[in-house]
């Protein structure tokens, strides 16, 4: 794709294209204009990004919509290598006891029960509970549900989110992961366990998404992973276009949004990208480790 530069934006040759701003604050104060730098962030494209002055991209912070109007915990992960930072943060919103129900149902690979326990006991947690099942009848059972509606935690392994969306959607699990955000539990995942967050969710397609339905854990978003690793800015921006009234969150692999109430945070080692249509414009804006993300357009 070729690149030019107008004014600011960073744009492809087809000039039918939404043109996008790309920001990024760099901690820089005392900058009245914006200052443009370019960074490779994917392979084969530059993309032009603006370091905006302090300010710009934060706005007066007002709560956004979430599931059922509670106040969430979530962590969502792009995927890849995750530093152990995300799963420190993860731990810590779990609470002093915690309880952890994995759900490795994305994936179609045997999950060995005494490996997750050793890994998750690196990470914090003193035991698993694994909950795999596509069985409408075991899935709705009190045996089934008993450990989500103790658990203090749920974590979603990678695999296909559309899997996931096949399982739980619409049945009482669905519920009892409202109903977890609602007492104050944290609920993660990483690939497609990030993807499944959002109520309009991209299952699949390479430059071109394929949309379905996720949980609707973090309302008026589109979540995407393995971002600039598998160079899926076209894909997002196209979802965002279709959804102007929904925020785009592209998050690289080894990285993750860590929500907590009204704050989120971007933890790990790349980059998560914030799409939004403005005036019939695609707005892009990059953060990094430590830096906050508005999850609303009236933040």
């Amino acid at each position: 794709m070729g690149e030019q530069s107008l004014g600011g934006r960073s744009v492809g040759d087809d000039p039918t294209e939404p043109r996008a701003w790309i920001r990024a604050n760099d901690g820089n104060e005392g900058r009245d204009m914006p200052v443009m730098r370019r960074i490779p962030v994917m392979r084969g494209i530059i993309l032009a990004v603006f370091i905006a002055s302090p300010g710009v991209l934060s706005g007066q912070a007002t709560k956004p919509l979430f599931a059922d109007n509670a106040t969430p915990k979530l962590v969502i992960a792009g995927g890849g290598s995750l530093p152990s930072s995300i799963f420190e943060r993860f731990r810590q919103l779990a609470g002093p006891n915690p309880k952890l129900v994995y759900i490795p149902t994305a994936s179609e690979r045997p999950t060995v029960k005494q490996s997750l326990d050793e890994l998750w006991e690196t990470r914090g947690f003193d035991e698993v509970i694994v909950l795999n099942e596509s069985d409408p009848k075991v899935i709705s059972s009190d045996e089934f549900l008993k450990p989500l509606r103790e658990a203090t935690a749920v974590w979603f392994g990678g695999g296909s989110q559309q899997r996931i969306a096949d399982a739980y959607l619409n049945t009482p699990v669905e519920k009892e992961l409202q109903k977890l955000i609602a007492r104050g539990g944290v609920i993660g995942g990483t690939s497609a366990g990030a993807a499944i967050q959002s109520r309009v969710m991209i299952a699949s397609g390479r430059s071109e998404p394929s949309l379905s339905t996720g949980f609707d854990l973090l309302r008026g978003v589109i979540i995407d992973q393995h971002f600039l690793r598998r160079n899926r800015l076209s894909r997002l921006r196209i979802a965002v276009s279709r959804h102007p009234d929904r925020i785009g969150f592209g998050i690289d692999e080894g990285t993750a949004i860590v929500v907590k109430g009204d704050q989120a945070e971007v933890v790990g080692r790349s980059y998560v990208l914030r799409l939004e249509m403005e005036a019939d414009q695609l707005q892009i804006d990059i953060f990094n480790e430590g830096e906050q993300l508005r999850l609303s357009k009236d933040q």
